[in-house]
């Protein structure tokens, strides 16, 4: 059969694709009118320079696909800088941002955040979808505390969208770093579990100096007490959080379904904490809290079913100086309120390893004594595999019950010195661990029923791992500062 000219032709225009058009622009004016004619696969570059109070809304009349995504791009990765009001705006589907630089003289208001996955324009309320932010700085680019200006430098909306090998450091005023919020529509109910999904994925950042005297200086938020029955399904992995001081919390997850695992933590005042949502995954961290300050904590469980595990922490220095412990699991109040605290019912915490930090090792039953209201005590904790190596106070112990209500098991945990005051730990014998690179490799014992139990849970997000990824920390999982953050500044 002979090809016909129209048959030629569409074989040429789905085998060769289409050369992506770039547009050079150095202005507002300029880049509104690039959004006006670009198409997926095209290039928006912004020349190198430093510009001062930017509004940049990238939200182009055609959105990109999954092959061939639409880019905003500066000219040279780190030579592209904003101040002053600058912002971004990221709203449609498959964008994609890369190498921009806010830095310097921070003039934003309160609730002017740095970069908004959704549209400039509030009467549109266009988010972002399949969106990703990669190679970008925020930089010392905040308001002063005493300003009472209380921003973030990026806040996640939408679904599906990725922030990756970004750096951001220097934030000093109220408001989380980075932040996912959900989507409320009119008539949402307050602890309702209809927001939709985000499925975001948060990676190989690096989030570096922060301070900030009150709550609210976290670095990574995820959701809200108001939105804290949604199912989130984000992944936040590979990430370096470095020297944030004061605030209590490092990582606060707000919501429900969430993966934290593969990040590595240096020196931080604050812990990695499960403060609201239940089914949570908090695997394979490495954190260390040596900082000479007496702040540091480690892993925080609040709320039920959610599953820690193979964590390494050491130097956890909390336990001197601020009551903060290695791992706490906690007790919930009566009749909580969506703001307040629910019990760590059925937590499984296995395999985690402790080493050289003050304070009870794991601490059962733990209450905010500041609410001075009735507590709930955690029912059904699992408590097995976990390791504590060298506990430093003078009086401390591998573990501590501080609420005699709270139902738990306790089994096949180790301790090398001080006083067990449960039953459930022995001491550990010197063939089942050894010191190899700094790191702890310890042979751990684990329950069969619970191994499956810890597949059961993770087969929600489509995971099954092997006995030795659950039970054995893997050194590689360390990150190094080289691994994340901007390639401008390495």
């Amino acid at each position: 059969m002979k090809k016909t000219i129209f048959g030629i032709l569409l074989f040429l225009v789905f085998t060769f694709p289409v050369k992506a058009t770039e547009y050079l622009v150095g202005s507002i004016t300029e880049f509104e009118n690039g959004l006006t004619k670009v198409n997926p696969g095209d290039i928006i570059i912004w020349k190198d320079g430093i510009y001062t109070d930017v509004k940049i809304n990238f939200n182009p009349l055609s959105n990109g696909t999954l092959e061939h995504p639409i880019y905003l791009r500066a000219q040279t990765s780190g030579k592209v800088s904003f101040s002053g009001s600058s912002q971004l705006f990221i709203s449609g589907n498959y964008l994609i941002v890369e190498g921009l630089l806010f830095e310097g003289n921070c003039t934003l208001d309160t609730n002017q955040n740095v970069i908004d996955f959704k549209s400039k324009d509030k009467k549109i309320n266009n988010e972002a979808n399949h969106c990703r932010l990669t190679n970008c700085g925020i930089m010392n680019y905040s308001s002063t505390e005493e300003s009472g200006k209380k921003n973030y430098y990026v806040n996640l909306i939408g679904t599906y969208n990725e922030v990756d090998n970004c750096t951001f450091v220097g934030k000093l005023n109220g408001g989380p770093t980075l932040v996912v919020e959900y989507k409320q529509k009119n008539g949402y109910v307050p602890g309702s579990d209809v927001a939709p999904s985000a499925f975001h994925h948060i990676h190989h950042n690096y989030f570096g100096f922060r301070t900030y005297s009150s709550n609210g200086g976290e670095q990574i938020r995820v959701g809200t007490s108001t939105t804290s029955f949604t199912h989130g399904f984000n992944l936040v992995e590979y990430n370096y959080f470095e020297d944030e001081r004061i605030e209590a919390e490092i990582i606060s997850n707000k919501s429900w379904d969430n993966i934290y695992r593969f990040n590595t933590f240096i020196g931080n005042d604050g812990a990695m904490v499960l403060r609201h949502g239940q089914k949570c995954f908090v695997y394979g961290n490495y954190i260390n809290g040596k900082s000479g300050r007496n702040r540091s904590g480690g892993l925080r469980v609040i709320n039920a079913n959610n599953t820690v595990f193979n964590n390494y922490l050491e130097n956890i220095e909390g336990g001197k100086g601020n009551s903060k412990v290695p791992i706490s699991i906690m007790d919930g109040l009566k009749d909580s309120p969506l703001n307040g605290y629910y019990p760590a019912d059925n937590a499984i915490v296995a395999c985690n390893v402790v080493v050289n930090s003050y304070g009870p090792a794991i601490k059962m039953g733990a209450s905010n004594k500041d609410l001075n209201k009735p507590t709930a005590a955690a029912k059904n904790v699992v408590l097995v595999g976990n390791t504590i190596i060298n506990t430093i106070g003078e009086n401390d112990s591998p573990f501590e019950l501080t609420d005699i209500n709270t139902t738990f098991e306790i089994i096949d945990n180790f301790y090398t010195n001080g006083k067990a005051s449960e039953s459930g730990f022995s001491l550990i014998k010197l063939n089942q661990f050894s010191l190899q690179n700094g790191i702890y490799k310890v042979k751990t014992k684990i329950d069969q029923k619970v191994l499956e139990e810890i597949n059961n849970r993770l087969s929600i997000q489509g995971i099954k791992l092997s006995e030795t990824e659950i039970t054995e920390f893997n050194p590689n999982w360390i990150l190094k500062k080289k691994d994340v953050g901007v390639s401008w500044i390495k």
